[in-house]
């Protein structure tokens, strides 16, 4: 009884929006020197980010934006440069905190005061546009549990290249950008939120259309291109570190917990077909049938996806079987990076790789 339980509030927290973030690591000390202020966090060096990062705290109601001190930093004490404070307090030593890509979390923070719209969608949630001349358009997805947010670090790669920009709230993110409705479907009927982005798009004046996922948001870009009729604009579509398969991404957490990996199946196993599902408010999902890494999206449209073998948040196999079994894509590796840090970990080949296949395939 007790493990059911537990693989039941499992399957349950894949499905919830809401609730507290988990922060992973304890601060050990906060050294204010001069101007400096460095946050020491527990680590290995050969392990880290090369670039920049943010670092959240209290929920991701704390953010700054750090750099690794690789002069200072020792064998297990990683030293955290702060060199942007965007909200919130600095934590202190015995706080915990953790490590993303986002380097901002509004349009502001990117220097794009001025270049951007904040739009009510039909379905009533709100997104972010980014004006250019022309009629093509990228349309940026975040991933789970994240924020448009997490969408705006490489924005002006395609400003620079004459791409109007869309990036969108899910209705299961927090109000006022998303209608707080708590819940995911993991997908299922998520796609047809990314639908309205494009049917959006075109009523702009939209001929060509890229998607661009991030994490699970890749997960929902595909499920829009396998299901929906309206895909006549897509010309192309990126993901990033992304989800393809929940069922070994289970599999994979549970391993990295020590714990036998069929719990992870059984989390999906019950998730599809346990009754006790719904008592709770949610609702059964076939959640195989969503699977990019078993089901090819049966459409022609190119595929850029950048990946890293260090991702350490999915299953990264998944990402060889997605290009076994769909024509057109083309993998990039960035060697190193962590989980959504592949832009921060090496930008140059980050960006290099996007502008070389937009030109391959004439986007």
């Amino acid at each position: 009884m007790i493990v059911y339980l537990k693989v039941l509030i499992a399957g349950l927290r894949l499905m919830k929006m809401t609730g507290p973030i988990k922060a992973e690591l304890k601060v050990l000390a906060v050294e204010r020197l001069d101007d400096e202020i460095n946050i020491h966090v527990p680590g290995r060096l050969e392990s880290q980010s090369l670039g920049a990062q943010s670092l959240f705290w209290d929920s991701r109601k704390g953010h700054a934006e750090v750099q690794v001190n690789s002069a200072t930093s020792t064998e297990g004490k990683i030293v955290l440069r702060v060199t942007r404070v965007f909200t919130g307090q600095l934590p202190a030593a015995g706080d915990h905190v953790s490590l993303s890509g986002w380097l901002g979390e509004h349009p502001q923070h990117f220097g794009f005061a001025d270049e951007f719209q904040e739009i009510v969608m039909p379905n009533k949630t709100r997104a972010w546009f980014f004006r250019s001349k022309g009629s093509k358009w990228v349309i940026h997805v975040h991933g789970r549990r994240a924020g448009m947010g997490e969408t705006l670090r490489n924005v002006s790669q395609f400003r620079d290249l004459g791409f109007n920009q869309l990036t969108i709230s899910m209705e299961s993110d927090p109000r006022p950008y998303g209608r707080g409705t708590k819940r995911s479907k993991l997908g299922s009927t998520e796609w047809r939120e990314v639908e309205s982005a494009v049917f959006y798009a075109k009523s702009q004046g939209a001929t060509e259309v890229l998607m661009f996922g991030w994490s699970q948001g890749s997960l929902m870009i595909g499920q829009f291109i396998r299901n929906s009729r309206n895909t006549d604009v897509i010309k192309g579509v990126i993901f990033d570190s992304p989800l393809l398969d929940y069922r070994s991404t289970m599999r994979f957490h549970a391993a990295r917990q020590g714990i036998d990996t069929a719990l992870g199946d059984r989390v999906i196993d019950t998730i599809d077909k346990d009754p006790m599902v719904k008592l709770f408010g949610y609702s059964n999902v076939d959640v195989d049938q969503l699977s990019l890494a078993n089901n090819a999206l049966e459409a022609s449209v190119p595929v850029l996806v950048l990946y890293s073998r260090k991702d350490g948040h999915v299953e990264i196999m998944d990402v060889f079987d997605f290009g076994r079994i769909n024509q057109n894509v083309t993998l990039v590796e960035i060697v190193g990076a962590k989980h959504c840090r592949l832009y921060n970990h090496d930008r140059a080949k980050y960006q290099d790789s996007i502008s070389d296949w937009l030109q391959e395939h004439q986007i």
